[in-house]
């Protein structure tokens, strides 16, 4: 159907032409040919450049995380200003120890994330389970 317009377009082009100088049929049809054959060339020429991929263009890469994490994390929760009971969706964090964070947090401000190993009942290993999930926003 492109082609097909083109074409119409092109001979209503050579019509036009025609009027001004006078071309005979054979002469018609070479310069039909030509004109196509350069739409066709130049249309290639564009979608090739635009497609090919060189140095200086975008490179997209991808890093795989060294550790693997069955889920990734959806939500971040700031030791700071969480309730106990956003605590409590911590993975390993119960409603006794969400009250402890929250208590230590009261007299002690969290700087960084691995503080909260200083309230009793959280470990390396319970530390290591929430660490994707915690964070501490900096004043």
């Amino acid at each position: 159907m492109v082609l097909y317009i083109g074409l119409k377009i092109l001979m209503s082009f050579c019509c036009i032409m025609n009027r001004f100088f006078e071309f005979s049929p054979a002469q018609l049809r070479v310069i039909v040919i030509l004109s196509a054959l350069l739409a066709i060339l130049s249309a290639y020429r564009f979608l090739y450049d635009y497609s090919r991929v060189d140095d200086n263009s975008f490179r997209l890469s991808v890093k795989v995380a060294d550790t693997d994490y069955r889920y990734a994390p959806v939500f971040e929760i700031d030791l700071n200003l969480s309730p106990a009971d956003s605590l409590e969706l911590l993975p390993g964090i119960g409603p006794s120890l969400a009250k402890r964070i929250v208590a230590f947090r009261d007299s002690v401000r969290f700087e960084k994330p691995a503080d909260i190993m200083k309230v009793r009942g959280i470990g390396y290993a319970t530390f290591e389970k929430i660490k994707p999930y915690i964070g501490v926003r900096a004043w």
